[in-house]
C-alpha cells in the first residue's frame, strides 16, 4: 500500500515539474509576474516532495566492523 501512494505522489509531483518546467521560462524571458496556477504548482510539488520523503523508509544504521 505505501508502495503504490508513494507511485502515485511520484506520478503527480512529475506532473507539476514538468507544469513548471514548461511555463516557468516563459514567463521569465518575458518578465511578467507569476500567476496562481504557477504557485499552486510549486506548492503542489513541494508538499508532494515533503510527503516522499516522509513515506520513505529510514536508511539502516551505519555498521561499523
Amino acid at each position: 500500500m505505501k508502495k503504490k501512494l508513494s507511485i502515485a505522489i511520484l506520478i503527480v509531483f512529475f506532473i507539476q515539474i514538468g507544469y513548471l518546467s514548461y511555463h516557468l521560462p516563459q514567463i521569465i524571458l518575458l518578465g511578467q509576474e507569476f500567476p496562481r496556477e504557477i504557485k499552486l504548482s510549486a506548492v503542489i510539488a513541494g508538499i508532494c516532495l515533503g510527503v516522499l520523503l516522509f513515506l520513505k523508509d529510514p536508511a539502516p544504521p551505519f555498521k561499523g566492523d
